[in-house]
């Protein structure tokens, strides 16, 4: 097959030679090149350095490499370079220090077309290693001299020596790997334990949804002298093409922004708004509006413009605790705000719908997220409106209305008890020593503080006669005491968990399998939830720690046990098989003990 123009298809010509070219550049000699004119021409903005100008100045160097090469990796200590060689079976390897001295000596093998000297490939390189078809691209170990190679064709890992030539394993992932990563494994000091294969297809590795199917990231072992897979992970997204990864330990983040941090550019906003802070500004046509969000209110909750302004609403999140994020959207208006704790963002459309719009946090955030709203009312100064009468209840009798004021007031009360209960717990065990939860709790009692000015109103209202306004009030009570005990008793269980006894190693593993395995989606430690507290559950069987163990293990088997058919019954769910291995089971038995151990926090 050739072209029109008698030349052979691309996929060919282009991988005609036997060899292709590894370029070497001193970029210290290109970075002097680069302030004088007459070394380079500018294009698209950029100065590009002259292939003659590099080559006079000794900075541009070429060695034969196989063909069609795709990575090139260099090794932690500097010293060698690999390369893979895709449409060949080996990756080359090799050695800085004798690239040096064939430069510094120069001797050349011959020039290229265009004048660049080339290296002789031999002499340059400590060897070659055949790995298999398609060798792509390297990460290293933490053990010198071995690292991992992604073989593209043969869906494989190769751990091999390049000190030594030789390899030492190889594992199969699915399919057709690209790019791979070690833990740190680009770095001077590369950490071994994990490597990750960023696999271009996965076919059968997961339920098909249709002719697109996700890319496939699996998480390898290499510890031991073996490779394991050991975990799979869909990615829906194109083609992933090469990740770095970081120790944990290393990243130190900022549990909040500073209060007012402007989201787009990270320094102090103008428009910060704190508690107390918000109003609506006019001027003219302009409107411009500092708001505040905090769980789970919007502050102003109406804004009133005329149809035809040009409205800016500045917008600050006032949340203490970390990862409370408030979105901000109104609707009809397609206007949106993300906001992180502490942040400023701020929102400019004109108003050119008559109407009343509410407005609402776009990101689940409390037990009252729905409730945190407000409305923006687009008038048109044209027309004339009716005055409407402030909405009730509902049209009840005296004795109706009594009732239900009574009943608010006890859903108060208890709710109060609840806080009361919390709040004594966490100054019983002083919460002010740490400082994650002192933040928590600082948050909800800004919550608490708001009730006593509303419940003095209610009380106001109830002295007046007006029950209905006394009920409406009492609600507003209600919404801060639900605030207050939302964010307090995040507080409660952070502190529990700072002041336990600490975790077995074993134990720590237990509870991130146990979370992993979802099943913290049915089992709320504490309390009863869409299954039973699992506190105590070691003490409610003979032999618990084998009974529990065989009942994670298969549950299907015991769906007939009386004990197990009763909690079906009473649940309306059956425990799923999570497919643990022995080893996590081992380690949840060792959480459920410490759980245990430490029941009374």
């Amino acid at each position: 097959m050739v072209s029109k123009k008698g030349l052979p298809p691309f996929e060919a010509g282009a991988s005609r030679n036997d060899t292709d070219f590894l370029h070497v550049y001193n970029w210290q000699i290109l970075e002097k090149l680069a302030q004088d004119k007459k070394n380079y021409k500018v294009i698209n903005g950029h100065r590009v350095i002259t292939i003659e100008a590099a080559v006079k100045a000794g900075a541009l160097f070429l060695i034969p490499e196989s063909k069609s090469p795709h990575g090139c990796d260099v090794t932690p200590d500097g010293r060698y370079i690999i390369v893979g060689g895709k449409l060949d079976t080996h990756a080359s390897v090799y050695d800085f220090k004798k690239i040096k001295e064939l430069i510094d000596k120069k001797e050349f093998a011959g020039t290229d077309p265009y004048g660049i000297p080339i290296l002789d490939r031999e002499k340059s390189m400590h060897g070659q290693v055949e790995l298999g078809l398609g060798p792509l691209h390297t990460s290293f170990d933490s053990q010198d001299g071995i690292l991992y190679t992604s073989l593209y064709v043969d869906s494989q890992i190769v751990k091999w020596d390049y000190k030594n030539l030789k390899v030492l394993d190889k594992v199969n992932v699915h399919y057709n790997i690209g790019h791979l990563d070690t833990m740190e494994g680009k770095s001077a000091k590369p950490k071994g334990k994990y490597a990750i294969a960023l696999d271009k297809l996965s076919i059968d590795r997961f339920n098909p949804v249709g002719p697109l199917h996700p890319q496939n990231h699996q998480l390898i072992d290499i510890t031991g002298a073996k490779m394991d897979l050991i975990y799979d992970m869909p990615i829906p997204l194109g083609e992933p093409h090469d990740v770095v990864s970081i120790a944990a330990s290393k990243l130190t983040p900022a549990l909040t922004y500073n209060m007012g941090t402007n989201s787009r550019t990270g320094e102090a906003s103008p428009y910060a708004t704190l508690a107390g802070q918000e109003r609506v500004e006019r001027n003219g046509k302009n409107v411009t509006v500092y708001a505040t969000m905090i769980r789970s209110h919007i502050n102003p909750e109406h804004i009133e413009v005329n149809k035809g302004d040009n409205v800016t609403i500045h917008l600050t999140n006032l949340e203490r605790a970390q990862d409370e994020t408030h979105g901000f959207g109104i609707d009809l208006y397609n206007i949106h705000a993300s906001l992180e704790p502490g942040k400023t963002a701020s929102v400019n459309f004109v108003a050119d719908m008559e109407g009343v719009f509410p407005y609402y946090c776009t990101e689940f955030c409390s037990a009252l997220h729905l409730e945190m709203m407000g409305y923006l009312l687009v008038k048109d100064p044209n027309k004339k409106y009716e005055s409407a009468k402030n909405s009730k209840l509902k049209t009840l009798s005296p004795e109706a209305l009594k009732a239900e004021y009574d009943k608010v007031i006890a859903t108060n009360k208890a709710t109060d008890d609840v806080i009361q209960e919390v709040v004594k717990y966490l100054k019983e065990k002083h919460y002010e020593k740490y400082p994650k939860v002192k933040a928590l709790v600082d948050d909800a009692l800004d919550q608490y503080g708001h009730i006593k000015e509303v419940k003095a109103k209610a009380d106001e209202a109830y002295k007046k006669g007006d029950v209905n306004g006394a009920i409406l009030w009492e609600y507003q009570v209600w919404q801060y005491m639900v605030k207050t005990a939302d964010v307090g008793l995040r507080a409660k269980n952070n502190l529990a968990k700072e002041i336990a006894t600490p975790m077995s190693p074993a134990a720590a593993k237990g509870e991130e399998a146990y979370l992993k395995g979802g099943c913290n989606g049915c089992h709320v430690i504490g309390q009863v939830s869409s299954g039973p507290d699992l506190t105590g559950v070691l003490l409610r069987h003979e032999n618990g720690e084998k009974w529990v163990a065989d009942f994670i293990k298969d549950p299907a088997k015991f769906y007939n046990d009386d004990y197990v058919k009763a909690m079906i019954d009473f649940f309306k769910l059956r425990m799923p098989n999570q497919h643990m291995s022995d080893e996590e089971i081992k380690n949840i038995i060792q959480y459920l003990k410490w759980i245990d151990e430490n029941a009374g926090m």
